[in-house]
């Protein structure tokens, strides 16, 4: 396809989508809260990572997701639009509704459900993991001794 609207998958790389757009593979923390959101309302990472906005209960559940990207993870607008391969304004948006929302108490109570959880599973979490080149390179203790 020609043009920026066409999506087209080659080998993993969205075609005809600006680079700043194309989503980014998730990591560390952002898999925490972004498995919780699909654990809840059902849904299938590839719904989260569709281009169009999807089904009510998918852009709900990707709104979600964005929120909470924002509010536990302390992550800028930015940052997620790109690992959701949006523009920051949708994130922003997202962000609004969500927030507007939380005057509903059933939903107050889903999504502050959510928080308390997220936030449980963070504390737990090792702050960084050592890295492999760190790990390789320290000399193993001889046998019989304590490090």
């Amino acid at each position: 396809m020609t043009g920026l609207s066409g999506i087209s998958d080659l080998g993993g790389l969205a075609v005809g989508m600006p680079a700043a757009l194309r989503p980014r593979p998730m990591r560390g923390a952002g898999l925490l809260v972004t498995a919780c959101v699909l654990s809840v309302f059902e849904v299938e990472e590839t719904d989260l990572a569709q281009p169009s906005r999807g089904r009510a209960h998918v852009a709900l559940a990707r709104q979600i997701a964005m929120y909470l990207h924002h509010v536990i993870l302390g992550r800028t607008l930015t940052d997620i639009a790109r690992e959701f391969g949006r523009d920051r304004t949708t994130v922003a948006h997202a962000c609004r509704l969500v927030e507007d929302r939380r005057d509903e108490p059933e939903f107050d109570a889903m999504v502050g459900g959510l928080e308390t959880a997220l936030q449980a599973g963070l504390a737990v979490l090792p702050a960084r993991p050592p890295s492999t080149r760190t790990l390789a390179t320290r000399p193993l203790p001889a046998r019989g001794t304590e490090a």
